[in-house]
């Protein structure tokens, strides 16, 4: 089978200002499907999230108390490593990609991926580094005490021995290649398979939003795989890039730190950008307006992209002389994320009202968690604002730090992934996820992110440092490590929620069956079936404007009212 299709039949006409005609087509086997693809990646970085988050609950029973001894120094300091990996790179990197392997296609009008078959190798290199990152701390030797970013120490074969660091760089190393070629796939199938009509200009918000973040990973994941590399080099096969901290080697192990900023900070500017597509998506339909200013809207986004690069240098301890030049960067990024969020609000306080349809439903689980994302962006660039202007001090060696990038970087993505979920589950399941099932998730998840990371900004500010595993009655930090370790389990229960409403209602087949157009959206996706057939479109809407779905309601009410 080859990756053009033959021509089919010609379907009835329709009018010229109304459907056009989309490609013809041939069904995609299930392996080359993006919709498969992209729900496979989204199962397998749930469960991830999952791993990821029953250690982040032992490190915060850890911590819950003075003098405890749950976890060990060196068990503590493993968690620590594998919370952060299996976070980034076991969950947010894939499953955004697997959501945009599932609707990007969907939003632009195409029938499938630029290289279908492409992709679905991506999802098993994924998977095969995913399995090798989680096995790494079971291997003799398995030890990791770096953190997530493995730098404290570099994981020097004679400082950190064992088998447990290579297979942790191995696998990610598969991932993150694995990663770039699924968004060199995706930024091709965006610039090259969109509908007619459908300009760059006119892209739906999400997608516009993943071509965005692929640009960046597309730049920044090199650096990253490069740096792995070398660090795989450096423990067996002699080399002196990074072994000069033991004193044996030549090397520099300031490069580093260095080379992991420089592609890990716009890596998690990256995986944000998604989730402010998505809310750009969701607000205006459920408000039943307009978003504020489409173009601002992208403008912003593309903007966070050029300037997530600016900013990597404020991570860096070690980097006095340019020191001013991050913090600026990193101050001058906030700036287009306040851009989206004020956009957003304008669109619910002075949106134009959309003409014909049904009435707003603001309280639908979509809603609900597109406005929780807001709360937590909002906290999050205030605690990103004070840490750049305060860079160089104690706030990037405690918990502020910890504060800042749980909150704007890891808590609202993940929150934004909820939402996208619970948003495009009728199109790609054909099944609603439960009204009240969504809505309890959505208060458990804003809630307890809220109850989980303020109290880390405290702690932050009395000067709790990143790597401590336990702490004296008399240094003052139970009750606030209290109260988020209480939030930590209420996350870990909305999780919990959530995978039992997609698995009851989805998997189970229990949710009310979708139409095509559920939530009566804005955008190509919901122009055809839910869900929709392997080759999504017997016949697509003209596009005229970024909106084209609510052009045609809003020209059949006028005809109606004509």
């Amino acid at each position: 089978m080859t990756d053009t299709p033959p021509e089919a039949p010609e379907a009835p006409e329709e009018p010229a200002d109304e459907l056009v005609e989309s490609p013809p087509v041939t069904p995609w086997p299930p392996a080359t499907d993006h919709k498969v693809i992209g729900t496979l990646f989204v199962v397998f970085a749930y469960l991830f999230l999952i791993a990821s988050g029953v250690i982040a609950a032992v490190m915060r029973a850890q911590l819950s108390s003075a003098d405890l001894s749950i976890v060990g120094r060196a068990d503590y300091h493993q968690f620590f490593t594998m919370h952060g990996v299996l976070g980034v790179f076991g969950f947010l990197a894939p499953v955004w990609i697997g959501l945009a392997t599932a609707l990007v296609p969907l939003q632009i009008g195409s029938s499938r991926l630029a290289f279908p078959r492409l992709q679905a190798l991506t999802l098993w290199s994924t998977i095969a580094g995913g399995v090798m990152m989680a096995c790494s701390p079971f291997v003799k030797g398995g030890k990791l005490v770096s953190g997530w970013t493995l730098s404290t120490p570099i994981p020097d074969r004679t400082v950190v021995p064992g088998n447990g660091p290579d297979l942790l760089i191995l696998g990610l190393t598969v991932v993150a290649f694995a990663l770039l070629l699924a968004v060199a796939n995706l930024l091709v199938t965006i610039v090259k398979l969109r509908a007619p009509g459908l300009t760059l200009r006119r892209a739906p918000m999400f997608s516009w939003s993943v071509l965005v973040a692929g640009a960046v990973l597309l730049l920044a994941l090199p650096v990253l795989i490069t740096g792995l590399v070398m660090l795989f080099v450096d423990r067996h096969y002699g080399g002196e890039i990074f072994r000069g901290f033991t004193g044996n080697g030549g090397g520099n192990p300031n490069i580093w730190p260095r080379l992991f900023w420089f592609a890990a900070y716009p890596t998690l500017w990256a995986l944000l950008l998604p989730a402010l597509g998505t809310a750009a998506e969701i607000i205006p339909v459920f408000t039943r307006r307009r978003l504020f200013s489409h173009h601002r809207a992208a403008a912003a986004i593309g903007a966070i992209g050029v300037l997530a690069f600016a900013g990597w240098g404020s991570e860096v301890q070690n980097l006095s002389r340019a020191r001013v030049l991050f913090a600026l960067g990193a101050l001058a990024v906030l700036a287009p994320v306040a851009g989206v969020l004020l956009n957003l609000l304008a669109t619910v306080a002075r949106g134009r009202k959309q003409v014909g349809g049904r009435p707003p439903d603001t309280r639908s689980a979509p809603m609900l968690l597109a406005v929780g994302f807001l709360t937590v962006v909002a906290v999050g660039l205030g605690g990103a604002a004070i840490s750049a202007l305060t860079t160089g001090t104690s706030s990037h060696r405690n918990y502020w730090q910890v504060a800042t990038q749980h909150t704007l970087f890891f808590g609202a993505a993940t929150l934004g992934v909820v939402a996208a979920i619970t948003y495009w589950a009728p199109k790609l399941w054909g099944r609603h996820l439960s009204d009240k099932g969504g809505a309890l998730a959505a208060l458990l998840l804003v809630g307890g992110m809220h109850l989980a990371f303020l109290p880390m900004f405290v702690l932050g500010i009395q000067d709790m440092r990143v790597h401590l595993f336990t702490y004296d009655s008399g240094d003052g930090f139970a009750p606030a490590n209290l109260v988020s370790t209480a939030g930590t389990m209420v996350i870990v229960l909305g999780v919990v929620v959530f995978a039992l409403d997609l698995v009851v209602s989805v998997v189970a087949g229990k949710g009310r069956r979708a139409d095509g157009d559920p939530w009566q959206g804005n955008t190509l996706e919901w122009a055809t079936s839910s869900p929709p057939p392997s080759h999504n479109f017997d016949r697509l809407p003209e596009v005229r404007s970024e909106v084209p779905l609510l052009d045609l309601r809003t020209a059949a009410a006028a005809e109606a009212e004509g």
